[in-house]
């Protein structure tokens, strides 16, 4: 989740120089005279009357026919729609404003103001964009899910305006790439803000931009979004399309099987299906595509053999999960090899390694008999150093601090478990 909201903060930041590089785009592509500033400066620039006009000019059955008019309703409403004072008279301005540039496209057979209707597209663009990110940020990080339709809508008309330039759709691709905004990223989070909106269709049709099932691996690398991948799968999954869902999870591992998001949750869906043998197969074939991994991937490839692990032991195949715990082990292990920075890693690498040994040395006590008296000792003495380990990293673990206690009391250290002991009732 860390690394959507920075993918998203990111956004944000590029917003704001989408708003502050736009004046210079716009003058790369105005030619002649700004009609609809000089219509405004013939009242004196007094936006209220200029909207009355250009009102009555668009309602009037004679003047209603007029590329002009309807270009200069299209200019009068952006300017409301950038106005904080007057934006009050026109609450939804930019919406009207693109109708507006639509009625005059339809009606301008010679194009005659096509330059003009570039400029204010370039200024709706960026207010439409710019909106929408700034719900879809508040709406994520601050919980505000209510913004997600909102943001949903923004996001629509800020690709409906790109759609509207038609063939100089290249001009606001030059836009998108002078400030590094990538529209495949808006595709996913416009999908997103579908998903979290309810509207399940509208999401699957953004996804689908990016997830390209049919497509050689290569161009849906080129096309697609790794996010994508993941937020399609747990839509699907929601659904109970599981066949669509596992469809996308080997899709996304054949396109970036080096990403170990996509892997985690490629992982998680066949855990979430019970489907243990496909599970292991995957592994294997993930362990082959990553002959150097991450980190992280190191870490999630043990995490899932740990799973895998607890739920053959859950089914009674103790040799199976016997084996499956040693692997979950010795990528734990690798992974505390690499002296991680990470402190999530770093405490949940510890806290897996020690309830790995603890459990089992639980295990062991309990079968203990007369051949069979020290293994127990054994793993309680090996799950220590990582446990000791997480509690330094937590030291309010009550979890953590009874394994502790029992481990400590089971090896007969009296003077450690009456130490935990009363930092645990303290």
């Amino acid at each position: 989740m860390a690394k959507r909201i920075l993918t998203m903060r990111r956004l944000f930041l590029l917003a704001v120089v989408f708003l502050v590089s736009h004046s210079f785009l716009n003058a790369q592509y105005s030619k002649g005279t700004n009609t609809g500033e000089n219509f405004i400066q013939q009242i004196q620039g007094k936006m209220d009357k200029a909207k009355e006009q250009v009102d009555k000019l668009c309602s009037n059955p004679q003047s209603s026919t007029s590329a002009e008019n309807w270009y200069l309703k299209s200019y009068v409403y952006t300017q409301l729609a950038k106005s904080q004072v007057y934006k009050k008279i026109a609450p939804n301005a930019e919406f009207d404003a693109l109708e507006a540039i639509k009625k005059s496209k339809e009606l301008d057979n010679d194009k005659k103001f096509e330059s003009d209707r570039i400029n204010v597209l370039f200024e709706l663009s960026t207010i439409f964009y710019n909106k929408a990110i700034l719900l879809y940020n508040d709406a994520v990080e601050n919980k505000k899910e209510a913004n997600f339709p909102d943001a949903l809508t923004n996001f629509e008309k800020f690709l409906e305006s790109i759609d509207v330039l038609g063939g100089d759709q290249v001009i606001v691709t030059n836009l998108l790439q002078y400030n590094k905004v990538n529209l495949n990223s808006i595709y996913l989070y416009t999908g997103l803000s579908a998903q979290k909106s309810g509207q399940i269709d509208k999401a699957k049709t953004y996804y689908q931009k990016l997830v390209m099932l049919n497509a050689p691996t290569e161009q849906a690398r080129e096309g697609g979004n790794p996010l994508a991948y993941i937020y399609y799968m747990d839509l699907l999954l929601s659904s109970k399309d599981t066949i669509g869902a596992r469809g996308v999870a080997e899709k996304g591992l054949e396109v970036y099987p080096e990403n170990p998001d996509v892997v985690m949750a490629a992982i998680d869906l066949f855990y979430k299906m019970r489907k243990m043998s496909e599970m292991s197969d995957l592994l294997e074939k993930v362990v082959q595509q990553n002959a150097n991994p991450n980190l992280k991937m190191v870490f999630v490839l043990g995490q899932a053999y740990n799973n895998m692990s607890k739920e053959y032991a859950r089914k009674g195949f103790q040799s199976t999960a016997e084996q499956y715990k040693n692997k979950a082990i010795e990528y734990f292990e690798k992974v505390l090899q690499s002296n991680p920075t990470d402190s999530k890693i770093i405490f949940n690498t510890h806290y897996n390694l020690g309830v790995i040994y603890y459990n089992a040395g639980v295990n062991a006590y309990k079968q203990r008999n007369e051949t069979n008296t020290t293994e127990f000792e054994f793993l309680f003495k090996k799950s220590l150093p990582y446990l000791e380990k997480v509690h330094e990293l937590d030291s309010k673990n009550k979890s953590v601090m009874n394994m502790l206690l029992k481990a400590y009391s089971s090896l007969n250290e009296k003077a450690k478990a009456e130490a935990i002991e009363r930092e645990l009732y303290q």
